[in-house]
């Protein structure tokens, strides 16, 4: 551990108490100290590798993540379940500028796209594999690793204005990592390497008791992000032009208060998003296109999207999510599935073997805002085959293939504080 001190606060890095490569992490910080800050950073994501080969291009090497929690004791103050999904839509969720000009160097990814000068199409140019930028290397000391501010998976880090340990006395953080679908080639054998956490410990009395009075006055209340699935199966005859309707309840929020809801389509098989062992595209961290997919969404009894079918254009879901989430690095073709004209629009730079066109209906994201208590939540999802085989060599033909839909919630919760100093965590009323 080594630490920097400017007199009110000291920034600190520490070793995990507990690390097993391509197993978990366990961060647990010093209860002798009076306060941290909530701006909290994982450091060193990653992994080695035995051999070339990127990691994923839109998460980047935050695809070594597979759970993560911030714990007081036994108390799960917030936590981000299967985060890569979440993840990748968070990387698309700036703007171009952003994600080409820090994001992708921070996160080992590359989105922020610019026009090629030799041949006008678009690539990320600047996080490049082949010039050794974004890939794990051999070496147990290897630089290209990643950074994550804990406040995009923790959300309640954004509601306290500081961690006081006489209230908060057992902090630890906990992750467990991902082994599969790391990189993007998976002949590759990759080990984790040792994350590091960066605090900031507030060591002024003074500032303190300023810093942590409304806490202990008011409590908190935050939006947490809270993970439930449903799935898709393939279709039963995949004939062109037959419609497929899944309508599925979702058990995961009733009886809490939601605001808005995220839907992120994966394929039930990573597999199908592979070539020769290499990942098309976004791999699995995106989000599918279906042909001709209508969302519809049943809320308490009633149609949250007017018509019967809902939203049904692609165009239509990308200004929802914009609407909802503001900026987001979008590309010509990102919502459209099997849309041919990315082979001509798109590269990705010789380094797989397919063309623009695997990033193809890879950004096809689905919100909605709910902004009421859950009693009954039914979300209905309607697809047409194509007659096509499962896959491609392109792209993944999701609209034939069995999927997940991860739905990400935002749920109202409360940390109530006790007359005795204590305090619980509650679904806010």
């Amino acid at each position: 551990m080594s630490s920097y001190n400017n007199g009110d606060l000291r920034t600190e890095y520490i070793d995990p108490q507990i690390f097993i490569p391509n197993g978990r992490a366990s961060f647990d910080l010093d209860a002798s100290k009076l306060a941290y800050l909530p701006n909290m950073r994982l450091l060193n994501v990653g992994c080695t590798s035995d051999a070339a080969g990127a990691y994923n291009r839109l998460v980047g090497s935050m695809s070594v993540i597979r759970n993560i929690r911030l714990l007081d004791g036994r108390t799960e103050l917030s936590a981000l379940r299967n985060p890569v999904p979440y993840l990748g839509f968070k990387s698309q969720q700036r703007t171009n500028a952003d994600n080409k000009s820090s994001a992708c160097w921070l996160k080992n990814s590359r989105v922020g796209l610019d026009i090629q000068q030799t041949n006008e199409v678009l690539n990320n140019i600047h996080n490049n594999v082949a010039t050794d930028t974004a890939q794990p290397g051999a070496a147990a000391n290897a630089t290209n690793v990643g950074y994550l501010d804990l406040r995009e998976v923790f959300p309640i880090l954004n509601a306290l204005p500081c961690l006081p340990t006489d209230v908060f006395q057992n902090l630890r953080i906990e992750v467990e990592f991902e082994t599969q679908q790391i990189t993007t080639n998976t002949a590759r054998v990759n080990s984790t390497v040792r994350p590091l956490l960066a605090v900031d410990c507030v060591e002024n009395p003074e500032l303190v008791r300023a810093l942590s009075r409304a806490l202990k006055d008011n409590g908190a209340r935050w939006m947490e992000v809270e993970h439930d699935r449903f799935n898709i199966p393939a279709p039963a005859a995949n004939t062109a032009g037959v419609q497929q309707i899944v309508s599925q309840q979702s058990m995961g929020y009733i009886g809490k208060r939601v605001e808005r809801l995220l839907m992120v389509k994966t394929l039930q098989s990573a597999a199908e998003t592979l070539n020769a062992g290499e990942q098309m595209g976004y791999g699995n961290a995106g989000s599918q296109a279906f042909q001709d997919q209508q969302t519809q969404v049943r809320l308490n009894g009633k149609n949250v999207f007017p018509g019967f079918g809902g939203i049904t254009r692609p165009m239509e879901r990308l200004a929802l999510i914009s609407d909802e989430y503001g900026s987001c690095s979008a590309y010509p073709g990102s919502v459209f599935y099997n849309w041919s004209n990315a082979d001509i629009l798109m590269s990705l730079g010789g380094l797989q073997p397919q063309s623009g066109k695997a990033l193809s209906g890879a950004l096809s994201y689905d919100c909605v805002r709910i902004g009421a208590r859950v009693a009954d939540l039914q979300i209905q999802i309607s697809r047409t085959a194509d007659g096509a085989a499962g896959s491609a060599t392109t792209a993944p033909r999701s609209t034939n293939l069995a999927c997940n839909v991860n739905m990400y919630a935002e749920v109202d919760k409360s940390l109530v504080m006790r007359p005795d100093g204590s305090y619980v965590v509650v679904y806010s009323q």
